[in-house]
């Protein structure tokens, strides 16, 4: 593989990862939101259960996201170390 193909692989994997961690950081700050909603009393509490739930499950599905992202990142490294021969050995 060339030098510019690495590049624009290792790009798309940095992209990959910075956009879980945003959904992440922003699911926590909605979740705050609508906690603070509740407590002033400007939401029900049935409302904030079911938003509370999705943004939930949006956040999990970010964190796998990034996870399989980090794992395809991690693989990438080793198979180009183990290519290149600078396995150690």
């Amino acid at each position: 593989m060339s030098v510019e193909g690495v590049m624009l692989v290792f790009l798309a994997i940095g992209i990959g990862v910075v956009a879980g961690v945003f959904v992440i950081a922003r699911g926590a700050v909605q979740l705050a939101a609508v906690a603070y909603r509740v407590a002033e009393k400007q939401m029900d509490k049935r409302t904030a259960t079911r938003q509370t739930g999705l943004l939930s499950l949006a956040i999990v599905a970010a964190l796998a996201a990034t996870a399989v992202i980090a794992g395809i990142a991690i693989l990438f490294v080793f198979a180009s170390l183990l290519q290149s021969g600078v396995s150690g050995n």
